[in-house]
């Protein structure tokens, strides 16, 4: 509930018109004060208290409400994120078109629809295999939408790492420079795995285009974030890629031993999976 919205229901319940609730437009012109209620001018704090004490509404129990309904939305917002990520990283293409269909049906406002439903699509479309056509109308307003935030939150940090591979090495060096610049002294575990996942990106996409000279920035950035229980494995992967990096750049046979030895300490543990796929690494870039 917005503003406006909440402030014509006292009116209606006190049932005054707007002309009355207004102190005879001394408090709001009531021309102005209409559009306040119809979301189309905004109020200053000012106007809204005195507008508040002219018509006897209580500050705490006008706010309360106000936040209550803005936690009700965040946490809906929070859930259907929660589940369009455990979706994507089950592959579960069928969970996602589910959470569509309750985003749909949600009381979310049209425009917080349309905010979930973009980034439902935008999943799906990261889900894409190598021989399905791309959406590339869509990854450009992805890759647009990251591009012009004037700062991350928690979620759209996790928007832009998985969908890293939407874009250029130079768009996503751009995008995680300003990640790093705003997280990199975060205490929160799950920000520190998303720069690390960020940062591994790229280091492997620089690895790709054998630009591997380009990446001090962020593997220095990466040791910096001191290691907790929780980082080790992220932590153990960073230093695989960082040795592979350093056999690039000097053919020294020990940095390649290195991450052999990283590998093969995973498969030791029961990572065989993620094993396999450092040694495809392994094999490519040797």
């Amino acid at each position: 509930m917005t503003i406006g919205e909440l402030l014509k229901e006292y009116r209606i319940t006190q049932g005054k018109k707007q002309k009355e609730f207004t102190h005879n437009g001394a408090i709001v012109s009531q021309s102005y004060y209409s559009k306040i209620e119809k979301n189309a001018h905004h109020i200053t704090a000012d106007s809204l208290i005195e507008l508040l004490h002219y018509n006897n509404i209580p500050l705490w129990d006008f706010f309360s409400r106000i936040n209550q309904s803005d936690e009700i939305r965040h946490q809906q917002i929070k859930e259907f994120n929660n589940m369009l990520v455990e979706a994507y990283y089950d592959g579960d293409i069928n969970k996602i078109k589910q959470v569509k269909e309750r985003v749909i049906k949600s009381s979310l406002s049209d425009k917080d629809k349309q905010e979930e439903l973009f980034l439902i699509e935008a999943w799906l479309e990261a889900m894409k295999g190598p021989t399905e056509k791309p959406n590339k109308e869509l990854r450009a307003q992805v890759k647009d939408k990251i591009f012009n935030l004037p700062n991350f939150n928690p979620s759209n940090v996790a928007l832009s790492c998985n969908f890293m591979h939407f874009y250029d090495l130079d768009s996503n060096k751009i995008i995680a420079r300003r990640i790093i610049d705003q997280y990199l002294n975060s205490k929160n575990i799950k920000m520190q795995v998303a720069l690390i996942a960020i940062i591994v990106n790229i280091v492997v996409f620089s690895l790709k285009e054998k630009r591997e000279n380009e990446i001090t920035f962020f593997i220095e950035s990466a040791k910096k974030i001191k290691t907790r229980p929780e980082l080790v494995f992220y932590k153990i992967v960073l230093y695989f890629f960082e040795n592979i990096v350093n056999y690039h750049l000097t053919k020294n046979e020990k940095y390649y031993y290195k991450s052999q030895n990283i590998k093969n300490l995973l498969v030791k543990i029961g990572m065989t999976q993620y094993g396999k796929v450092l040694e495809n690494l392994l094999t490519t870039y040797k």
